[in-house]
């Protein structure tokens, strides 16, 4: 069965917590105290590709991103959707799949540790008779700060993993982080959590092709996304997203790039990294500010953001109808939830 993921991935529509302040404003904490009170945090967006079920080689290229990211003193580094696993979802992408504490955890928690610094990135998670998309946020001392699963797989990702609702706001030290999951980011669900729990910075990871070459449609610009965010809530967003293509080879090739345009917007709407399609690191001090939260009522209402709409309301049908489909398809798989339960240590 081939499925053509990321056309229907593109078809989609489209409080404050205790901050650290190290001493001298150095280190794993927050900056320099400004006289209001706000702090700066110095974050990294690696735009880098990821080859295909490939997990030990994207480790590898991701601790020479994180190596340099680190030593322009970024504080704080943040990785693509599905960094370790690949651009490329199908049923083999489940013998690629990590239980809870595998490789791309431990990476994260062992350079976390040796360069002081956070670090984020989501992996295949198998769990139980599951698999997940799972962001985990890691600390400076190596510890796990907090994960989230993607609640809504896109259309037919739903073929793949299961979605998790729960907590999209991380707590920490240096303050709350909101996280959303690629296609999340554009469902009013995301944005209502963001402002509910008064998140202070939102980072959001992606794995977000441009389909157009074959006739999908193109990947929204990391800026349109991010200053959305930034504006409705007044906190900085960082974006992050691949670049490279697909390596699979035919016949279940996909027809599309990853075209970058990761980028961070300051909590003002300050445009401070807006990327091109070239592999490399944005870097960028966010300003966590409580008095530029807007503290709005709501961001949105429904289901989709209308304003950050990239396939209308047809898109939002064809996806909602995918994901119907690919939902029942994986819940009345006995491959899948045999190979999750091998995967995870449960068989």
């Amino acid at each position: 069965m081939r499925v053509s993921l990321y056309l229907m991935v593109l078809l989609l529509f489209g409080g404050s917590g205790a901050l650290e302040i190290p001493l001298n404003g150095q280190g794993p904490g927050l900056g320099k105290a400004a006289k209001s009170g706000a702090r700066t945090l110095r974050i990294a967006v690696i735009q880098m590709k990821s080859l295909d079920h490939d997990v030990d080689g994207n480790l590898r290229l991701a601790t020479t991103y994180a190596d340099a990211a680190a030593a322009r003193g970024a504080q704080f580094a943040l990785f693509p959707e599905f960094m370790a696993t690949g651009s490329y979802l199908f049923f083999d992408t489940w013998d690629s799949a990590e239980p809870p504490q595998g490789k791309s955890v431990q990476w994260l928690k062992s350079t976390s540790r040796r360069l002081h610094i956070w670090l984020g990135a989501s992996f295949f998670e198998a769990s139980g008779s599951d698999f997940y998309d799972t962001f985990v946020l890691t600390a400076p001392s190596g510890n796990e700060a907090g994960r989230v699963r993607k609640q809504i797989p896109a259309g037919a990702e739903a073929y793949f993993f299961r979605g998790e609702v729960g907590p999209h706001v991380i707590s920490t030290p240096i303050g709350k982080i909101g996280v959303g999951i690629c296609a999340e980011n554009y469902y009013c669900f995301a944005a209502s959590q963001f402002l509910k729990d008064s998140a202070d910075f939102i980072v959001m990871p992606h794995s977000s092709p441009d389909m157009s070459n074959g006739g999908g449609l193109p990947s929204p610009p990391g800026t349109h996304l991010a200053s959305w965010y930034a504006k409705k809530l007044g906190v900085p967003v960082a974006m992050v997203n691949k670049v490279g293509r697909s390596y699979k080879p035919p016949p279940n090739e996909i027809n599309g790039v990853f075209p970058g345009r990761s980028a961070i917007v300051d909590s003002d709407g300050t445009v401070l990294q807006s990327m091109d399609d070239k592999e490399g690191i944005g870097i960028a001090d966010i300003t966590l500010d409580a008095a530029r939260k807007t503290r709005a009522d709501q961001v949105c209402t429904g289901v989709g953001i209308a304003e950050l709409a990239v396939g209308g309301s047809a898109g939002a049908a064809a996806v909602a109808d995918e994901y119907a489909r690919a939902q029942k398809s994986y819940e009345g798989n006995p491959v899948r939830k045999a190979k999750a339960l091998f995967l995870s240590g449960k068989q």
